[in-house]
């Protein structure tokens, strides 16, 4: 369980530190929908991957835990996505910083 409440804080940490490293470019609206893009693509695999573990743990002993399960997943999701979609947002899509 405590393993899952350090996920949460992990999760809801995970927007903030990819915003802050987000580069300031010319086209800021651009930047926007990017980010906006990201941030969307990582809610929905982590609600979706929720929906896929209470699917799976449906009808077992172990029910109770998918929302633990699914939060605890999600910690390794949310910030992975974030990560690979601002390395490809820094350094592919907005390589100058200046």
């Amino acid at each position: 369980m405590i393993f899952a409440l350090v996920g949460a804080i992990v999760i809801l940490a995970s927007p903030w530190i990819f915003l802050y490293f987000s580069p300031s470019p010319k086209n800021r609206p651009h930047l926007r929908k990017i980010n906006g893009a990201i941030l969307a693509i990582a809610a929905l695999a982590c609600g979706l991957l929720a929906l896929w573990i209470r699917q799976t743990l449906a009808g077992s002993e172990d029910f109770q835990w998918w929302p633990a399960v699914a939060l605890a997943y999600s910690a390794l999701l949310f910030p992975t996505i974030l990560l690979i979609g601002g390395l490809i947002r820094n350094f592919y899509l907005f390589p100058d910083r200046k």
